[in-house]
């Protein structure tokens, strides 16, 4: 197929990067096009740029004369049969335009421009140099190993935090790179995983990996492509856009941190990164490698099923050991009101930090909450602060000179001099609290420590969060105040204490992951402490320390919680034991949107075998950037192929021009 030639007077379907599918255009003369080629072809008043698919076999059902000519090819480029099934399951998986993938392959508009040649780097000569490994690290590289080469496989290495995960990996992708031709991707959720990461990835095999994230320049995302394309770029290091990038040769995928939630596309396409690159895995006919300390139920239930193999690694690297747990029970330690304010620390946590400054070791605190607070209300009235585009309160950042905003639409105002409610002046408390009263807290208290602050409000660039993860590598800083961004993926030798201010904060997610998000969250923020020889505390702050799912982080018992939560999710019927399927939609217009959910309601798949359907409702988030929000949710048995119903369903209607429908395949996050 790959070297099927199409000529002169050929009708054949080109792919454009644009939301359809692909249109018919007449090969000129001169011309020779194949699969995959790129070609620059007239659309309406302008040019782009799509792929060759197929010679159109089927009647046109049009006047030939309407049929427009390729303009020309686009020399030197050109993707794989591979990359092409891989658009095409994609878009049929997550019931999108195959369009929409391939603007996801071609990564931006400036591509294909005419630039000055840069220079190339040195050829990729990686020089590996192997820790010693632990007998569980020596067997796990060995069984990784014997997949390379073997066709299509999934493995989860499964290993406790500070295990030695990213040391297995690094050895079977230096086995993979034996082979001079190959390429080799790792995945890792965000972009704040790089810093410590490449640095790492350098020490071991002496280069740099080519990267491929929303933070590299425009020149430097066009050079990568390129690399990556022609063979070049042997490593790529990547968040979950890097999947779609147009692999030469890829022979094996790593997927770190396989549980995170930040695989999940939520914007534009909707999709979830884990599975699209096993899907990728099996297209290419190659192994994939998911890594986690906390992996996710579905894949867990993949491995109890037989689909998945596993290795196990159930010990710490060298000396180090697991923490101690303590859940400190806030409803028996209420924290005092100080001289400077509300205090949010308990007095056992408290302690603990003075211990440990006291010996110079490091302590993190923990909590996933933006600004100072996240509620602003009249103690006069009872008026609370709403953003105007959106349902949700506002979230207060800094004491003095107050601004309030919107974490969704990032409207932003001033804190009023008067209640609009009321008309009552200075009456506004700020409710809660989010990192910036911590660290005012951790200020007063403990003035002499030096402190950093890390979330995404306050760290804005790359650079000086790698600059602030050097420094407390390097040990000059005391105490790391973080949100989520923290948490994953970084080793601090000399820290020894995690404080978790509110874990009971992802309990009140609309999500049905709640459950998996806390244990995972709080089992990933207790794995930072004492990863070295020094043994190391974590201190949980909870309203609930009963919880099921808060003793088994305290007592490290995975297999308890996740025994308990596939035995809940499969008495609902929820994932992995179901397939669920969202329809959700917006408009500006409120009756316009409740109008077309009566339409699709009249329509529903109601009365089939192993088909539930339920909406509208409205979303938790009703009213979002000044659009009204309604949802459906289509829960159906594994053996039923849900697009198909959502096909069908959706296909019985017309959709307004003023509403926006978007489908989310198994959705994760119910806002």
């Amino acid at each position: 197929m790959e070297n099927t030639v199409f000529s002169c007077n050929d009708i054949v379907k080109v792919l454009l990067p644009i939301a359809s599918e692909a249109y018919d255009y007449i090969v000129p003369e001169n011309m020779d096009v194949f699969v995959g080629d790129f070609v620059k072809v007239p659309l309406r008043n302008k040019f782009e740029v799509g792929v060759v698919l197929s010679k159109n076999i089927e009647p046109l059902g049009y006047d030939i004369s309407k049929v427009k000519t390729i303009f020309s090819k686009v020399k030197n480029y050109k993707l794989s049969v591979h990359q092409l099934e891989f658009i095409k399951k994609v878009a049929d998986y997550n019931l999108t335009f195959s369009g929409n993938i391939l603007k996801m392959v071609m990564g931006f508009d400036e591509l294909f421009d005419t630039v000055i040649p840069r220079k190339k780097n040195t050829d990729y000569n990686p020089i590996y140099v192997s820790p010693e490994l632990s007998p569980e690290q020596k067997n796990a590289t060995e069984v990784l190993s014997k997949k390379l080469g073997a066709g299509f496989s999934v493995t989860l290495l499964d290993g406790i935090t500070g295990s030695g995960k990213t040391e297995v990996y690094f050895n079977v992708i230096n086995e993979a790179l034996k082979n001079s031709d190959t390429q080799v991707l790792i995945m890792l959720p965000e972009i704040s995983l790089t810093g410590q990461f490449l640095s790492k990835f350098k020490d071991r095999f002496g280069i740099l990996p080519v990267l491929w994230h929303s933070g590299i320049t425009k020149a430097q995302r066009r050079d990568n492509w390129k690399s990556v394309m022609n063979g070049d770029a042997r490593v790529i290091v990547g968040t979950r856009s890097s999947l779609f990038l147009p692999y030469k040769n890829l022979s094996l995928i790593v997927l770190d941190e396989e549980h995170d939630g930040s695989y999940k596309q939520e914007d534009g396409v909707i999709y979830q990164g884990r599975d699209m690159a096993v899907l990728k895995a099996s297209v290419d006919k190659i192994p994939i490698i998911l890594a986690s300390a906390t992996p996710s139920i579905e894949t867990i239930n993949n491995v109890n099923l037989g689909k998945y193999g596993v290795v196990k690694l159930t010990s710490r690297f060298g000396a180090a050991v697991m923490p101690e747990i303590d859940l400190i029970d806030m409803r028996q330690n209420q924290p005092h009101k100080e001289a400077w304010g509300k205090s949010w620390l308990s007095s056992v946590l408290v302690k603990q930090i003075e211990e440990k400054l006291e010996v110079k070791e490091q302590i993190m605190l923990y909590i996933n909450r933006r600004g100072y607070a996240p509620l602003v209300l009249c103690s006069s009235c009872g008026h609370r602060l709403q953003c105007p585009n959106c349902n949700v309160y506002l979230t207060a950042h800094s004491k003095d000179d107050t601004k309030c905003c919107c974490h969704h639409c990032g409207y932003t105002v001033r804190l009023p001099k008067v209640c609009s409610k009321c008309g009552k002046e200075d009456t506004w408390a700020l409710v809660g609290p989010g990192i910036e009263r911590i660290e005012e807290e951790v200020k007063n208290r403990f003035p002499d420590a030096k402190i950093e602050t890390i979330s995404s409000d306050i760290i804005t660039s790359q650079t000086r969060l790698n600059e602030i993860i050097r420094k407390i590598s390097a040990s000059e800083v005391d105490i790391i105040i973080g949100t989520q961004i923290l948490v994953k993926g970084h080793h601090f030798p000399n820290l020894t204490l995690v404080g978790v201010v509110d874990g009971d904060m992802s309990f009140s997610s609309s999500d049905l992951r709640a459950n998996e998000n806390t244990f995972q969250l709080l089992t990933q923020v207790s794995g930072r402490a004492g990863r070295d020889v020094k043994k190391g505390r974590v201190v949980i702050q909870t309203y609930n320390p009963d919880n099921s799912v808060m003793q088994a982080i305290k007592n490290n018992d995975r297999d308890a919680f996740v025994e308990q939560e596939l035995k809940d999710r499969k008495e609902s019927l929820m994932p992995p034991f179901a397939k669920l399927g969202a329809i959700i939609l917006s408009s500006r217009n409120k009756e316009t949107l409740e109008n077309f959910c009566y339409a699709l309601k009249q329509k529903m798949p109601i009365g089939l075998d192993g088909v539930q359907a339920y909406g509208p409702i409205d979303s938790p988030l009703s009213y979002l950037k000044n659009n009204y929000r309604k949802r459906f949710l289509l829960v159906v048995d594994k053996k039923i192929h849900i697009q198909d119903i959502l096909k069908k369903w959706l296909s019985m209607v017309k959709i307004p021009s003023t509403v926006k429908l978007k489908v989310d395949v198994d959705p994760y996050n119910f806002m």
